[in-house]
């Protein structure tokens, strides 16, 4: 009885001129996620997009479009002709399989197509009508039922569902272009990288590696994360830039003031991030940076860090509440794998009490008592490339990495 999935765009309604390039590549993203059920077909109409199971099952559809950037909400829904016969006969057997007997419900209807000789308002009263006549023990309720019945009056044909299911959202994966993302292995930076990937924009993943103070079990939980998010993103790859950063850190620590020592790190890791971005073309970096939250991100420490780079710093979590954060994390899977025990960069070299309001020059003559530019030399040449292949674990890290002269 069901046989279609409508998919419903969200936000991408609000375009004018350029929505069609934007609906696009979802339908084309959502084509290629669906590439191996063969017996799907595909119909586009404005700003609705049906996939026409032809016997596939529905569920296995379902898990694919939740992890798509730019669909908001889909059904999956059953198709009748649009007149008043055919609908109530479809609604009743829809209620009858799916609801039963001896529930309370209501019907809202949606009349697209306004050639229709009846009002929204009289198709539902129609509809139920018909259905506590032919089905005993219903009740109507329209302020708390046990199911709504949906019914979608369009030009193309009338659709019928109980229930909607949500998607990510935002905008069509790609589409707003490349950034660098830092990603530590804590619970924040990964969730700032789905987020990211939800608004449109492709990933490169940096992060900071402080070997032999921190394990290979650490590099291994960065991966693991990244490759939780990669299902929704359309490409297939994720290049995971792993930056050795030991040799500096331990600089910092041995040469300026104990309390500056996360400032000036920071301030490190933006330069590098930068030279990264730069040379793969991308347009900002992104973190998982959360005003408030510690002593490296109140507005001073912030304003402070990002006066070494020129190019835009995004920082998706600033503003939202950490049980927020959490949230998201447990929905995309990343939680778990986030606190794993295994330390990353920014924890082993900790001081005991961080300035939380640092001043710029103070950084800077801090950063003035040793040579830092040849070791960002030295971190930037000898930074190695991952990449994350689709549907590929990596047990054996090191092994995995690419071999080449250039690497970024």
């Amino acid at each position: 009885m069901e046989d279609h999935i409508l998919i419903r765009y969200g936000e991408l309604s609000l375009k004018k001129t350029n929505r069609k390039q934007f609906v696009t590549k979802v339908t084309n993203h959502i084509k290629r996620s669906l590439s191996e059920y063969k017996n799907l077909e595909f119909e586009s109409r404005g700003m609705r997009f049906y996939v026409i199971l032809n016997n596939t099952p529905s569920n296995k559809v379902i898990e694919k479009l939740e992890k798509i950037p730019g669909v908001y909400s889909f059904s999956v829904v059953s198709r009748t002709a649009s007149n008043l016969d055919d609908i109530c006969k479809l609604a009743e057997e829809i209620v009858r399989k799916e609801i039963g007997t001896n529930a309370t419900f209501k019907v809202e209807t949606n009349r697209a197509d306004k050639t229709f000789p009846m009002v929204s308002l009289d198709i539902s009263k129609a509809v139920s009508r018909h259905l506590f006549i032919n089905i005993p023990g219903l009740k109507a309720d329209v302020h708390k039922p046990d199911f709504v019945l949906d019914i979608d009056v369009r030009n193309e044909g009338t659709f019928i569902y109980t229930k909607t299911y949500y998607g990510m959202g935002g905008l069509p994966a790609g589409c707003l272009g490349k950034t660098v993302l830092m990603v530590s292995g804590g619970i924040d930076s990964i969730v700032a990288g789905y987020l990211s990937i939800k608004k449109g924009m492709t990933v490169d993943a940096i992060h900071f590696e402080s070997y032999p103070y921190t394990s290979d079990l650490a590099l291994q939980k960065v991966v693991d994360l990244l490759e939780q998010i990669s299902p929704y993103a359309e490409y297939l790859n994720i290049n995971l830039f792993v930056v050795p950063f030991t040799n500096i850190q331990e600089a910092i620590y041995k040469h300026c003031r104990d309390d500056y020592g996360i400032t000036i790190m920071r301030r490190m890791m933006y330069r590098i991030a930068e030279r990264i971005a730069k040379a793969r073309g991308a347009l900002a970096i992104i973190n998982g940076e959360n005003i408030g939250q510690v002593a490296s991100q109140t507005l001073e420490s912030i304003s402070v860090i990002e006066n070494v780079v020129d190019i835009p710093v995004i920082r998706p979590l600033a503003i939202l509440d950490k049980k927020d954060i959490m949230d998201i994390s447990n929905q995309i899977g990343t939680y778990e794998i986030s606190i794993r025990p295994y330390e990353d960069c920014c924890t082993v070299f900790v001081p005991k009490h961080p300035v939380i309001k640092p001043l710029i020059s103070i950084a800077e003559k801090e950063e003035s008592k040793f040579e830092y530019a040849p070791l960002l030399e030295e971190a930037i040449a000898n930074t190695k490339r991952l990449v994350l292949h689709k549907d590929k674990h990596y047990d054996a890290i090191k092994k995995e990495f690419v071999s080449e002269d250039d690497l970024i």
